[in-house]
């Protein structure tokens, strides 16, 4: 990666290889010394995957430079060929290893042969992608059929909640670089992102904000700003099923809140949900074209 970018690596930085050992820390003082022992000999063979060092480089630490971090534009194509780089470690190690993975003996082989994963026409020696390879055409499967599963089992869905990221979080904002904006590290906005829709799914799932659940599935997906967006269908139980006019308006609410009463609720949806401002005032809001909002 130092070769590619020399403006983020002006140091000509190791990049990733297979021989980097974890850093392990022993975290019970009391042990004795043979155990110690031993734990040592199990940290030397502890190697570091692709993923886990890239992971590690695009962290803010206090004691390293800050190159990587004022890459902007740049920094986010560094993470794409990151990316693409693990993706190809991944499939490459699928592809030296069949016979451990027993890749010839998958059930269902056929089905996926008619399913569209692969083609018994294809050129060349064929690899079957393991239902653990994430986005693959098994994993994207196998998802689905679990989540028919459930449906089965607790019958129709009765909410559909949708989460969308907010770059304006106060979590976000405070973590940024003087000068940056949000889109300067997508990996900071996915991981604020993560942290709040695991929140989301607690309180509605044991919290029972919205009543009591029996079971949930979500989505995630990326908007065309990058930005992460979570589509979340629930499942009540009996006595928690809307049913009444009145059920449903516990629930949803598609008015503005007093701003007097609830006035924090009042801002959000302001903000969040209602579009502007533009017009005449606000020329140079992106929704304006030849002086006029194309919304």
């Amino acid at each position: 990666m130092a070769l590619h970018y020399p403006l983020l690596f002006p140091y000509g930085e190791d990049g990733w290889h297979p021989n980097i050992l974890v850093n392990a820390v022993v975290g019970d003082a009391d042990l004795d010394e043979d155990h110690a022992r031993k734990f040592e000999l199990q940290r030397k063979h502890c190697n570091l995957t692709m993923a886990e060092f890239y992971g590690y480089r695009l962290q803010h630490r206090d004691t390293d430079g800050i190159a990587l971090l004022r890459g902007h534009r740049l920094r986010q194509q560094y993470i794409v060929d990151a990316y693409a780089a693990i993706e190809q470690n991944r499939l490459k190690y699928l592809r030296l290893n069949k016979k451990k993975l027993r890749a010839d003996l998958y059930q269902g082989l056929q089905d996926a042969i008619a399913a569209g994963d692969t083609s018994v026409a294809a050129i060349g020696q064929r690899i079957i992608l393991p239902s653990s390879f994430t986005v693959g055409p098994r994993h994207m499967v196998q998802n689905y059929q679990d989540a028919m599963a459930i449906c089965r089992w607790a019958g129709c869905p009765d909410a559909f909640v949708t989460f969308t990221c907010n770059p304006q979080w106060l979590e976000i904002k405070r973590a940024l670089l003087l000068g940056q904006q949000p889109q300067d590290q997508p990996d900071l906005v996915t991981r604020v992102f993560k942290i709040k829709l695991k929140e989301l799914i607690n309180d509605i799932h044991k919290n029972h904000i919205l009543g009591y659940t029996i079971a949930r599935i979500y989505v995630v997906e990326f908007q065309k700003r990058g930005l992460p967006h979570a589509h979340i269908l629930i499942f009540f139980t009996k006595d928690c099923k809307p049913h009444t006019v009145e059920d449903v308006n516990r629930m949803i609410s598609a008015e503005l809140p007093n701003s007097e009463t609830n006035k924090l609720a009042h801002e959000t949806v302001a903000i969040c949900t209602m579009h502007g401002p533009c017009g005449a005032a606000f020329p140079n809001a992106p929704c304006m074209e030849e002086g006029k909002c194309k919304k």
